[in-house]
């Protein structure tokens, strides 16, 4: 998006003025956060006293407290299916990911309260849903040392929860307990808006508010549009007069803003690149660390708000482009993007408001350091790139088949409400193959794996044989962009791409070299043609040549007695249905309330 310049005076006299023009509003905002316990106990408050208020346990966390849903419906309304089928609007916010960064509880618990008592209108057919705390275990992990530079609160939570894990770096994997009851919540209630709240650190700047919304063109393209031209216009424009204007989330580490900026590309690991799959409206607000906690927590009160009347101003267009997108995703769209480059080649401009960089030395590393001089504000057009190609696509099959062995993959996908079906009976099915040719692994764990990156396959065709009760996904639902960048290996979210299919990477059948050396004689005698290539390999390859057992290896497997099952990636393409009478329907349906 390109942001319209204002006066240089105008926001000047804003930063100037601001405790003062704020002072009401700073003042009605706690200058600390409050417990996990005093969170859930004012919602239950809230649930007691207002019939249009439900507190609903979904899940639990990793440490064992349950998770909630607090859900503002205005006509006392809570069965989903009800709420679709009349037309409401549904926003999801989600708060607390990282418990260091609490602006987004304390927002959402004022504006709960607020829209309760008639303090702000409650629109008319918005549902508004709110995750109170969903990092629950590192909201009870408290200190005065985390969250390092953060002006505000005293006491934070820690960042990871009770596995030691970044729970904006889980949706895909859902490796926690905590994942697996947002997956819940997320596919029962289906938000047409999304919102993940945060607090920003890196790069200093004017802004109290950036914002994250889910890259243009990795979004559906009639999702995209309407964001385009409908709602980011209306969330700038609404932030600016309540006096947050507001800038995309300024993306430079170690660099200055000055030099341009690049849009944020979340993968479906975090929160709003998974909401994407799904066609919604994904947002991450980003408050910046240095403000003061009560000018932060305004700031998103104000978002939170003003996303709301989004809803009800918006409501109606963003629900026909979901249904539109939806339909077109599950019927018209073949071809799907699994890896994005940034086109540098697009540049668009941002009227910048910050603070003049500085390099100096520092004391502890004799290095240089980038710093930012709060007493030098500037306001100039800086470039900003947020032009995304995908750079690898594949077409989607059919369908895809699963065996039941792979029971964490099959459950991931049970938790996202994908179709299945069983085999009713053992069948042999000849299917599409992809033997993972080349791959690089993180040599660093991360979030509990160490990815794999720049896979490359091999194609092939086999008859394979399928058993009873193994999964066949069709590719005709309006969840197709899950199903395929999960199951694909080569897209950088793939189930392949977190480890859950390593088992095939390893060799299991072998040789003993004294009676193998018999076989591999016979068999370069019977294949002149492989015979010739060994010859040549031995000749020119040292370390080959060197290593009686590598030598051995190249013979084993382009053998017979070589596994098939080795490298073969074990989620095979189907180009065609299969007969109804040969299958099961799986029902993944979550209870709604």
């Amino acid at each position: 998006m390109k942001t319209t310049p204002l006066l240089l005076s105008v926001f000047l006299c804003f930063f100037a003025s601001l405790s003062k023009s704020q002072s009401h509003s700073i003042n009605s905002v706690k200058s600390e956060s409050v417990s996990y316990p005093e969170v859930i106990a004012q919602y239950q408050e809230l649930t007691n006293k207002y019939a249009s208020a439900q507190l609903i346990e979904y899940g639990f966390a990793d440490g064992g407290k349950p998770i909630h849903l607090f859900v503002i419906s205005p006509d006392k309304i809570f069965n989903i299916d009800s709420l679709k089928k009349i037309g409401y609007t549904i926003l999801l916010i989600n708060n607390g990911i990282h418990p260091g960064e609490p602006d987004g509880i304390m927002a959402s618990l004022r504006l709960s309260q607020d829209l309760l008592a008639g303090k702000e209108i409650l629109p008319k057919k918005v549902i508004v849903c709110i995750i109170p705390i969903y990092n629950i275990d590192g909201a009870l992990e408290t200190s005065l040392f985390f969250r390092s530079g953060q002006n505000g609160p005293d006491v934070v939570g820690f960042r990871g929860n009770a596995r030691h894990l970044d729970l904006n770096r889980d949706f895909i994997k859902c490796d926690s307990e905590n994942a697996k009851t947002f997956t819940k919540i997320y596919r029962a209630w289906d938000p047409d808006v999304f919102i993940d709240t945060h607090v920003s650190d890196g790069a200093d700047y004017q802004y109290v508010m950036t914002l994250i919304d889910s890259q243009k063109d990795k979004l559906h393209p009639t999702v995209s549009k309407v964001m385009q031209e409908k709602v980011l216009p209306y969330l700038y424009k609404e932030m600016e007069k309540c006096g947050f204007p507001m800038i995309p989330y300024v993306n430079v580490w170690g660099e200055s803003p000055e030099n341009g900026m690049t849009g944020f590309l979340e993968s479906p690991r975090f929160a709003s690149g998974y909401s994407a799959l799904y066609n919604a409206f994904p947002f991450v607000t980003e408050t910046h660390m240095l403000k003061p906690f009560a000018q932060r927590t305004e700031s998103t009160y104000q978002f939170l708000k003003i996303s709301i009347r989004l809803c009800e101003a918006h409501g109606t267009e963003m629900r026909a482009a979901r249904k539109k997108a939806n339909a077109m995703t599950a019927n018209e769209q073949k071809d799907f993007p699994l890896q994005w480059k940034l086109d540098s080649s697009y540049v668009d401009s941002l009227y910048f408001l910050g603070y003049k960089s500085i390099v100096k030395k520092s004391e502890v590393t004799q290095r240089d350091i980038l710093s930012f001089d709060q007493q030098q504000p500037y306001a100039k057009n800086v470039a900003y790139y947020n032009t995304y190609k995908s750079v690898l696509n594949v077409q989607k099959p059919t369908a895809y088949l699963i065996p039941q062995a792979w029971h964490e993959v099959i459950e991931r996908l049970q938790l996202n409400q994908i179709e299945m079906q069983q085999l009713k009976r053992d069948t042999t099915l000849k299917v599409a193959v992809y033997y993972i040719k080349n791959y690089n692994t993180g040599k660093t764990a991360y979030e509990g794996h160490y990815l794999h990156n720049q896979v490359s396959l091999k194609n092939d065709t086999q008859l394979i044989q399928f058993f009873k009760g193994d999964y066949l996904i069709y590719c005709n639902q309006s969840s197709n962009r899950y199903i395929v960048e999960t199951l694909e290996p080569q897209a950088v979210d793939a189930f392949f791409a977190w480890n859950f299919f390593d088992g095939i990477l390893q060799q299991k059948e072998w040789f003993s070299d004294y009676l193998w050396d018999d076989v591999a004689q016979e068999i370069l005698k019977e294949n002149p043609t492989l015979k010739a290539e060994f010859e040549n390999k031995r000749a020119n390859d040292s370390t080959f040549s060197s290593s009686s057992w590598a030598m051995y290896s190249w013979i084993f497997e382009r053998s017979k007695w070589y596994e098939p099952s080795h490298l073969r990636y074990p989620v095979y393409r189907l180009d065609r249905k299969i007969p109804d009478s040969i299958l099961i329907p799986v029902s993944n349906k979550i209870s709604n309330h």
